[in-house]
C-alpha cells in the first residue's frame, strides 16, 4: 500500500478524435509519508585482477541487494563492469529491467578480467559512473541509485564532470569496499571510500548485511519526503500517442498555484491536499490504457488508472453518469523517488 493518496483511483471515457474530457483529481500527502517507492538500481562491479579473491562475494552482495530491494517497491535494475578499460557497452552490460531474475543473471554471468585484468591502481570507477549515468534508461519519477563494489579507488572522467552528471539524472551512488585495499588515486584518495565520498556519495564494508544497507537507503529515501516544495500531476507521456493529457492546478495547501504545480515549502507535518483538473484530449483513434500519477519534487507517490476507448465525450447532461461511474472508488496509495 502507499503512503499517499490521489483520487478518483480510476477514470474511464469513451472519446472522439479531437474530443476532451476534464476531471478534478485530488492528491493527499500524508504526514505519515511514503512506505513504498519506485527504484532503479544499477550495480557497477570492478572485475580486475585484484578482485580475484572476492568477486564471487560482490556478485552475491549484489544479488542479495538486489532481492531485498524488491520486496521494497516498484523495482527495476542493471548491470555493468569496469576494470583498467570503461566504455559504455561495460558500464551498461544490461539494461534496466522489472524482471529481477534477468538481472540476477545478468550478475552471474559477471568474469574477473572482463574487460581487462587491469593491471594498475585505481581502476577506472569515475568513467565507469559517469558512463552508466548518462546511458540508462532511467524511470521518469524513480529514485536512482548505483552500487559500485570495488577494492580500489576510481580514476578517469574529471569528478567535477562526475557530479554534474549525477546531479542532472539525480542518482545517489553508493559504494561497497571488498578488502582493505588503499591504492593511489586521484590525489588525495587511495581507496573506494574516499572515491564514492568525493562523488556525494556513501561506502559500506562489502559485508554489511544486505538488510542494513536497505535500511539506511529506504530510511534516505524517507527523509526525502520530509520536506519538499513541488507537487503535480502527470501521465509522464503514458496516453501518448492517442491521449494527450495537461494539468491544471487548482488549489494548494498552502503555496499557490502556478500552472501544472502547487508550489510552497511544504512538510509533513500535517496532511496536504491539492486539486488538479486534468484534462485528457484524443489525438488519434485507438483504445488506450495507461496510469496518471502523483508527483512529489518530481518523484512519484502515488497513481491511478486511465482507459480511453473511441467515441464520443459524454453530453453535459450525462456527465451525472461519470459521476456514478467513479463514485466509491478507494484511495490509490503510491510514494516516491
Amino acid at each position: 500500500m502507499f503512503a499517499d493518496t490521489i483520487s478518483p483511483t480510476s477514470f474511464s471515457a469513451s472519446l472522439g478524435v479531437g474530443e476532451s474530457v476534464t476531471i478534478r483529481k485530488t492528491v493527499v500527502v500524508e504526514a505519515a509519508g511514503p512506505s513504498a517507492a519506485t527504484i532503479d538500481a544499477h550495480f557497477l562491479i570492478d572485475t580486475s585482477g585484484s578482485m580475484g579473491s572476492v568477486i564471487n562475494n560482490a556478485k552475491t552482495a549484489a544479488g542479495d541487494i538486489l532481492n531485498a530491494l524488491s520486496a521494497f517497491g516498484d523495482l527495476a535494475s542493471s548491470v555493468g563492469v569496469y576494470s583498467e578499460r570503461a566504455l559504455a557497452g561495460d558500464a551498461v552490460r544490461s539494461g534496466l529491467t522489472t524482471t529481477s531474475a534477468t538481472t540476477i543473471s545478468a550478475i552471474n554471468a559477471v568474469t574477473l578480467g572482463d574487460p581487462d585484468f587491469g593491471g594498475d591502481y585505481p581502476e577506472s570507477g569515475d568513467t565507469a559512473v559517469d558512463l552508466a549515468t548518462n546511458n540508462l534508461a532511467w524511470r521518469a519519477g524513480s529514485n536512482r541509485f548505483m552500487f559500485v563494489l570495488s577494492d580500489a579507488s576510481m580514476k578517469g572522467t574529471d569528478e567535477a564532470t562526475v557530479i554534474a552528471s549525477l546531479a542532472a539524472k539525480d542518482v545517489t551512488v553508493i559504494g561497497l569496499q571488498f578488502g582493505g585495499n588503499c591504492f593511489s588515486g586521484e590525489p588525495g584518495e587511495c581507496s573506494l571510500t574516499q572515491s564514492i565520498a568525493a562523488l556525494g556519495g556513501t561506502t559500506f564494508a562489502g559485508g554489511t548485511s544486505p538488510a542494513s544497507l536497505v535500511s539506511a537507503i529506504t530510511a534516505g529515501i524517507t527523509s526525502g519526503f520530509a520536506n519538499y516544495g513541488k507537487v503535480t500531476v502527470d501521465d509522464l507521456g503514458g496516453g501518448l500517442p492517442e491521449i494527450d493529457v495537461s494539468t491544471v492546478c487548482v488549489s494548494a495547501d498552502i503555496g499557490a498555484c502556478v500552472g501544472a504545480d502547487a508550489i510552497g515549502k511544504y512538510d509533513r507535518s500535517i496532511d496536504r491536499t491539492f486539486e488538479y483538473d486534468v484534462t485528457f484530449t484524443r489525438l488519434a483513434a485507438g483504445d488506450k490504457a495507461f496510469t496518471t500519477f502523483a508527483l512529489v519534487d518530481g518523484g512519484i507517490v502515488a497513481r491511478e488508472s486511465d482507459r480511453f476507448t473511441t467515441g464520443k465525450v459524454p453530453e453535459p447532461g450525462s456527465l451525472a453518469m461519470v459521476g456514478l461511474a467513479l463514485a466509491g472508488l478507494a484511495a490509490a496509495r503510491r510514494r516516491r523517488a
